[in-house]
C-alpha cells in the first residue's frame, strides 16, 4: 500500500470503519433475504455496492484502502447505503479526505429546511435532486404527477432514468424529444464536472443500453446550460398543463431545486383538481 504514513492509516481506518458498519446492518433491515448460508453477519460487498449504485470492483477496493477516485456524491451513497449517522458520516468524510457533503441529509437542519420548502411549494410540482438526478425530496403534487414509487430497481428514484426508461413517464410530455435533448445536455455539464463518478457512469451505461433516443442525444455530444424553459404534460382528465421549470441551486450545495410553476391559466385548475385526489395519475 503506497502512500504516506498518514495516507496509509487513513485507509487502513476505513476498512475498519467500513467492515464493522457493513456487518452492523442486517440483511432484513435492508429489505434483503437472509438466508442460511451467510458466513459472516451483516450486508456483504455487493449488498452495500447494489444499494449505493455503485461497482462492486470499485466498492471492493475501497474498502480495502486502495488509492481510488472519490466523489462527496458517491460517498453520500455509500454512508446512506450503510445507514450512518450524520457525525458517522462527517468521520467517513474526514477519513477520505474529502469536504462534507453539502447534499448530506441534516435531519436538524438544512436537510428538513429544504423539505418545508418543497412542501411549501404548492402551485405545482416541487422536487430537490442531488447532482445525478436522483430525487431526494419531492411535494404532493409532484408525487401526484411523476409517481416516484410506481417503478423498482437501482435507478428508479433517478428523475433522468425514468425520462428515458419509463413509458408511462415519456407519454406524459407533449414535447417529449425537447425535453429530452435538454435533458441530456445538461447531463453531458453534469458529467464533466463528476468524470469517473461510480454511480453517474453506471447510470449513463444502462441508459445507453436501454434507450435509443438517450444514446442518440449523447453520442451528440452536445451541453445545455440549465436554463428556464416551459413544459406541457398531458394529465388524465385534466387535459394539458403547462409548467415553467425554475432551477435554483441551495446555497452551499451542488444539488438542484427545481419548481414547476403554472405557465398558463389553466393549470392552476387543474393542480387544484388534482390536489384534491388522493390517489397517483392513472398509468
Amino acid at each position: 500500500m503506497e502512500g504516506s504514513a498518514e495516507e496509509i492509516a487513513r485507509r487502513h481506518e476505513i476498512r475498519r470503519f467500513l467492515m464493522a458498519r457493513r456487518a452492523a446492518i442486517s440483511p432484513a433491515s435492508a429489505g434483503l433475504p437472509g438466508g442460511s448460508r451467510r458466513r459472516t453477519p451483516g450486508l456483504r460487498r455487493e449488498e452495500v455496492a447494489a444499494l449505493a449504485g455503485v461497482g462492486v470492483t470499485w466498492y471492493t477496493w475501497f474498502e480495502q484502502g486502495r488509492d481510488i477516485r472519490l466523489s462527496p456524491p458517491t460517498l453520500s451513497r455509500i454512508a446512506r447505503a450503510l445507514r450512518l449517522t450524520p457525525s458517522d458520516q462527517a468521520y467517513l468524510f474526514a477519513l477520505a479526505g474529502l469536504p462534507a457533503d453539502a447534499d448530506a441529509p441534516d435531519p436538524d437542519g438544512a436537510g428538513q429546511a429544504l423539505q418545508r420548502a418543497v412542501d411549501g411549494f404548492t402551485a405545482g410540482p416541487a422536487l430537490l435532486l442531488d447532482p445525478s438526478w436522483n430525487v431526494m425530496a419531492y411535494n404532493r403534487l409532484a408525487d401526484l404527477i411523476f409517481e416516484f414509487d410506481a417503478v423498482k430497481g437501482p435507478f428508479a428514484c433517478n428523475h433522468l432514468w425514468r425520462l428515458f426508461m419509463d413509458p408511462a413517464r415519456r407519454e406524459k410530455y407533449v414535447d417529449y424529444e425537447k425535453v429530452a435533448e435538454i435533458s441530456v445536455g445538461i447531463l453531458r455539464q453534469v458529467h464533466g464536472r463528476m468524470l469517473q463518478d461510480p454511480f453517474l457512469d453506471n447510470l449513463i451505461r444502462d441508459l445507453c443500453d436501454g434507450s435509443e433516443v438517450f444514446r442518440r442525444h449523447w453520442d451528440r455530444q452536445v451541453t445545455t446550460l440549465i436554463h428556464t424553459i416551459e413544459i406541457a404534460m398531458k394529465l388524465p382528465g385534466r387535459g394539458v398543463v403547462r409548467f415553467t421549470s425554475v432551477r435554483l441551486r441551495p446555497v452551499g450545495g451542488d444539488g438542484l431545486l427545481l419548481l414547476l410553476p403554472p405557465a398558463d391559466e389553466a393549470t392552476p385548475r387543474a393542480m387544484q383538481s388534482l390536489d384534491r385526489c388522493s390517489d397517483p395519475m392513472p398509468r
